[in-house]
């Protein structure tokens, strides 16, 4: 019996080890996939970064890292400073040039920003950067000087331009539709005589060239004759359409154009088909419906300019900031008509320093870069009668003739956090010009400084009533407990 369950014993341990073997791919004569690392080595991290995936980091700064941005950064804060402590604003450019502009443009594909030197043909400024929210910056570097050193310009410029606007044909202006003369029966473009003002005589002769650069027609276009020529219509007859007629469209709007005058008519062209003359009599007929798009003319800009210095070992010198705002209509002027309370909204651009301190208050490292933020203003013009007997008024005195508001939200380049500081706005208005006084830009380390101009007319209406200000920008500087800022703003009012 003994035999007999040792035999079985050892039949049963083999059986078991046979099943194992082929589970393993062995034995059998069968194969199997082996079972996946169910705890594998995670991919290591691009190189150049450090932490362990899904987590992977730049690595932080090394000492001398953080020792070379501190010092940048300071010469940063000397030149937002001396910029503070200007009496008389230098402005685009840096000190001692007037060279430099900007030219704002916006169409349906979007906002073109254009900065030129007038002095310098070479080298441009260029576009490195949208930044979002209306703001792009843009740089140019000049050549090394002999010592290696490179100077390089930045300009971060904000604008609120807005996109055109499709507006109906006749509603724009120099495009208002001519009324036929019915008792003379003079032919209008379309030989309709029910109908009138359906149609605007182009005043298109050599000297037009804004017009002529609206007129577009693929009939219009060069071959081996450069000046083309078209029938007239007889305007005399009434029921005869005598006149070639070609389709195109008239700043953006779908049309007709037609030779309605008293001889034949005729288009110059250039060797790429640019118009560069038309004679008289030519008409343009929009098609039912027809819009052209009208660019938004009334807009804010501003922002900062900055020059740099690397010198031939990487070192950093900061050694120029200026602040510029303005807007493309006229200022407003004489704001003393102006009664009543408004508040504005808008955003600010700028440049900044943070800082990081020691227990003591000492500077441990800095930081510095641009910054966007938003300003939120409030404008108390002249008094308010109670009523036509009682002029008492119904704002406090104190208020007259004051501006006051708060910049936030200041989002700092390199910061993936808001550094939480708010200045506070406060100045007088100078109603003899519509600009601001004495103001002050608090951020809780002493006062800063606040300037700025009212834009849009506040011409009387007939009826007497004389319209706020439409927009306001300035520039501004102010220290905080960790930093420094220097910045320009633009706001429109809130209707």
């Amino acid at each position: 019996m003994f035999k007999k369950r040792y035999l079985w014993g050892v039949v049963c341990l083999l059986a078991i080890f046979s099943i194992a073997m082929s589970g393993c791919g062995g034995g059998g004569g069968s194969s199997s996939t082996a079972m996946p690392d169910p705890d594998p080595d995670p991919d290591p991290c691009p190189t150049g970064q450090v932490g362990t995936p899904p987590n992977c980091m730049d690595p932080p700064p090394t000492a001398d890292e953080i020792a070379a941005t501190t010092k940048a950064a300071d010469t940063k804060r000397k030149a937002i400073a001396a910029e503070a402590a200007q009496t008389t604003d230098a402005g685009l450019g840096g000190t001692g040039v007037d060279t430099v502009s900007i030219e704002i443009s916006r169409d349906r594909d979007g906002t073109t920003v254009k900065i030129t030197d007038s002095a310098l043909a070479d080298p441009k400024y260029t576009q490195v950067m949208d930044l979002g929210g209306g703001s792009t910056m843009h740089t140019r570097t000049m050549e090394a000087n002999t010592d290696g050193d490179v100077v390089e310009e930045t300009v971060i410029v904000s604008t609120n331009i807005e996109a055109p606007k499709a507006t109906a044909f006749a509603k724009v202006a120099g495009q208002a539709l001519n009324a036929r003369d019915l008792d003379t029966g003079a032919d209008g473009p379309d030989g309709d005589d029910d109908l009138t003002n359906d149609y605007t005589a182009l005043t298109v002769d050599g000297t037009s060239a804004d017009v002529r650069a609206l007129v577009k027609s693929p009939d219009f276009t060069a071959t081996r004759v450069t000046t083309l020529t078209f029938n007239f219509d007889v305007d005399t007859t009434t029921s005869k359409d005598e006149a070639d007629e070609v389709a195109g469209t008239y700043n953006g709007a779908m049309g007709t154009y037609r030779c309605n005058g008293a001889a034949v008519c005729t288009v110059t062209l250039d060797k790429d088909s640019k118009i560069t003359a038309m004679s008289a009599g030519w008409v343009f007929t929009p098609d039912s419906g027809a819009t052209s798009d009208v660019p938004d003319a009334d807009y804010l800009r501003y922002g900062v300019w900055i020059k740099k210095t690397t010198d031939d070992d990487g070192v950093v010198t900061y050694n120029e900031v200026e602040t510029f705002a303005g807007s493309s209509v006229d200022a407003s002027g004489s704001v003393a008509a102006v009664t009543g309370s408004a508040t504005y909204e808008g955003g600010a651009t700028g440049v900044y320093v943070h800082s990081v301190t020691n227990p003591d208050g000492t500077e441990k490292s800095a930081t510095s870069g641009h910054f966007t933020a938003a300003v939120a203003l409030t404008a108390t013009f002249g008094q308010v009668p109670v009523s036509d007997t009682d002029s008492t008024g119904t704002i406090a005195p104190s208020l007259l003739n004051t501006l006051s508001g708060t910049i936030n939200d200041f989002d700092l380049s390199g910061h993936d956090d808001g550094p939480g500081w708010s200045v506070a706005l406060q100045a007088d208005i100078t109603t003899s010009d519509g600009t601001l006084a004495d103001g002050t830009a608090k951020g809780g380390m002493g006062d800063g400084s606040l300037t700025g101009t009212f834009y849009g007319d506040v011409t009387a209406a007939t009826d007497g009533t004389v319209p706020k200000p439409g927009s306001v920008a300035g520039e501004f500087n102010a220290m905080f407990s960790n930093g420094s800022v220097a910045g320009a703003f633009g706001a429109t009012r809130e209707d």
